[in-house]
């Protein structure tokens, strides 16, 4: 991956907005993910992100991993290529006439954060893809507002349950914030 050209996009991802990232875990996650469908000739992936915030991350995608990429959000003002509940059928539906037959490369989940939002991302669009599962904010805890904990739960029954895949995380040690990306490899190494 192109770390100058990283750097500009992290610089410009959308004007006047600031990638909802820690550089280092986003750039590190970036990397492995690129690494990861070079060595097995992955050319032009579809990645799926769910919970967009205004497409920051799309020119992340496109740029440095040549990929298409699929924004769901349920709202409009985020600029999603699929607008809609992710957790609605009629999405799902939208989403597979999209994809035409072929599957998610990479799935970024980082819609609601309860519970039971990331479980029913995980399950509605989880068996459309077939090599990488993100979860953001598997390390988030917020003292006041969102409560992100629920992410924390989820990924660590998560990780019980499929011990027959690779589980990565990615984390920026900070003693104030802690994100997390927890990686999810469906395929054998």
């Amino acid at each position: 991956m192109d770390a100058l050209r990283f750097k500009k996009l992290l610089a410009h991802a959308v004007p006047g907005i600031q990638l909802a990232q820690w550089e280092w875990e986003w750039r590190y996650f970036l990397e492995f993910v690129d690494s990861y469908f070079k060595t097995r000739n992955i050319s032009n992936p579809i990645v799926v992100e769910i919970g967009i915030f205004l497409n920051a991350q799309k020119a992340f995608y496109e740029e440095l991993l040549g990929a298409e990429h699929i924004g769901i959000d349920i709202s409009a003002d985020s600029r999603p290529d699929i607008v809609g509940d992710s957790h609605s059928l009629e999405t799902v539906e939208k989403l597979k006439i999209r994809l035409a037959g072929r599957s998610i490369d990479l799935l970024f989940i980082d819609g609601d954060h309860s519970y039971n939002s990331v479980k029913q991302d995980y399950e509605l669009y989880g068996p459309l893809t077939r090599h990488l599962i993100a979860i953001h904010d598997i390390f988030l805890v917020r003292s006041s507002g969102e409560d992100a904990s629920d992410v924390i739960d989820f990924w660590s029954r998560l990780v019980e349950a499929e011990r027959q895949n690779t589980i990565l995380t990615f984390k920026h040690h900070s003693l104030t914030d802690q994100m997390g990306i927890g990686l999810i490899i469906k395929e054998p190494a």
